[in-house]
């Protein structure tokens, strides 16, 4: 008589149980959790380190706004399907709008320390070069659903997307945006189907100039070690012997002349430029001027220890010594105050995010876009985090590349957002089976 009286009520419960279960499945659906919950934890970590800051009052409060509206478009470009923005039709008015607003930065853009970089459109104040890296992600994922690599030259078409952007950008001038680009295309170039070899030709300009500046010898050898490489390795090597050595030839020779005008190219640099490329080496040689910002920034961070010393008591964030430390330097912020133990769940919610990045990639190579779209937004995240965690370290120069989602900054926290909606938005899109498979 007990159990017919309890069963009715246990029913019921396993019943509530179940609908439950049912509720959060349909409200999950199509969301991808462990992004969520990355990005959230840092957002949260960066209002906490600028509520409790007196050195950046304020702050906090725009933050906050600027996350209600970056949570709104996160949402919107999560519902809308992501091949949506790679119609032929929608990708000329965006990546043409983008070279519009970018040209308009270099006539009518406010200038900030040394960079003129802001656009004023209404009430509304946009940095338009954080906005482009969106743009060129999703104009070559446009490019390569309809032309993928096929063999090495059409490499060269991506470029040509990716250049007028960058330059325009670097001519703020902005130096870690552009070098972003160069990220993002060598990534999404190598997941299309460009080799090891295109890449490490197409990167050996960069390797002469820093090797011509550090040792003369060493960038002898480095231009006959990419010579015998290509020759073993370039995809070229079906081609008549005569082809493949003459271009094998041609490229050890712009790389010897890349390095020959290496004075030449620094010179293109602004001054403060210069000093940040050369300080982290040696922050030392000048500890009140290039190297200021470095020095401070390990002080603070080796302050902290394991626990930190509290929000709001640190003695170099609060005492102003740490330069721009809402921005370019918050990590310091929280090494210092909040300490090594919150330091490693940062680093760990920034790996998370470019792991899940790449699991959805994978996942859904066999739409050509989306893979590629996931992969440039990975090496986005990528190339921000490491750099930014990298100067503030000392083991990387000072480039000015915020911090995704923990940086104060309106126009770069509507753009992470928008980024997670995209991935959101492919993860979405996967096929059912593949998404259980992985996620079980």
């Amino acid at each position: 008589m007990l159990n017919s009286n309890l069963n009715p009520a246990l029913k019921s419960s396993s019943f509530d149980v179940e609908k439950i279960q049912k509720w959060f499945s349909r409200l999950t659906s199509g969301i991808d959790l462990w992004l969520i919950l990355a990005a959230g934890f840092l957002v949260y970590t960066s209002l906490t380190v600028l509520r409790f800051s007196e050195q950046t009052y304020g702050y906090y409060e725009k933050q906050l706004e600027f996350l209600i509206a970056g949570i709104v478009l996160m949402l919107t470009f999560s519902r809308i399907p992501y091949r949506f923005w790679t119609k032929k039709w929608v990708i000329p008015i965006v990546y043409l709008s983008n070279l519009g607003l970018l040209l308009a930065v270099m006539i009518k853009g406010h200038a900030a320390q040394g960079a003129q970089r802001w656009l004023s459109l209404g009430p509304i104040t946009l940095q338009p070069s954080e906005v482009s890296k969106i743009v060129v992600i999703i104009t070559l994922a446009c490019w390569l659903r309809y032309f993928p690599i096929r063999s090495f030259f059409d490499i060269f078409k991506l470029l040509a997307i990716t250049i007028p952007p960058a330059f325009l950008v670097f001519k703020q001038p902005d130096l870690g945006t552009s070098l972003t680009f160069a990220c993002v295309f060598m990534g999404m170039a190598y997941w299309s189907g460009a080799t090891l070899a295109d890449i490490v030709l197409l990167t050996s300009p960069g390797f002469s100039l820093i090797l011509n500046a550090v040792n003369t010898e060493w960038w002898h050898w480095f231009l006959g070690g990419i010579g015998v490489f290509l020759l073993c390795f370039w995809r070229v090597k079906d081609w008549n012997f005569f082809i493949r050595l003459a271009l094998i030839l041609a490229v050890v020779g712009a790389n010897y002349g890349v390095g020959t005008i290496r004075p030449e190219l620094w010179g293109h640099l602004k001054e403060y430029q210069q000093k940040r490329l050369t300080s982290f080496v040696n922050p030392y040689a000048d500890p009140r001027g290039s190297g200021y910002h470095i020095l401070q920034s390990l002080i603070a961070i080796g302050s902290g220890g394991v626990a930190g010393t509290g929000l709001g008591k640190g003695n170099q964030s609060q005492g102003a010594f740490i330069p721009e430390r809402h921005t370019d330097f918050i990590f310091a912020v929280v090494g210092e105050e909040l300490g090594f133990k919150i330091s490693v769940f940062v680093i760990l919610s920034y790996m998370l995010i470019c792991i899940r990045a790449l699991i959805i990639a994978f996942h859904c190579r066999g739409e050509p876009e989306g893979s590629a779209m996931a992969i440039g937004l990975m090496c986005m995240f990528i190339f921000h985090s490491f750099i930014n965690l990298g100067m503030t370290m000392g083991i990387m120069p000072v480039t000015g590349v915020p911090l995704p989602f923990l940086s104060y900054g309106g126009t770069a926290l509507l753009v992470d957002m928008i980024a997670l909606g995209l991935l959101q938005s492919i993860y979405g899109h996967i096929p059912k089976p593949k998404k259980d498979a992985w996620n079980s």
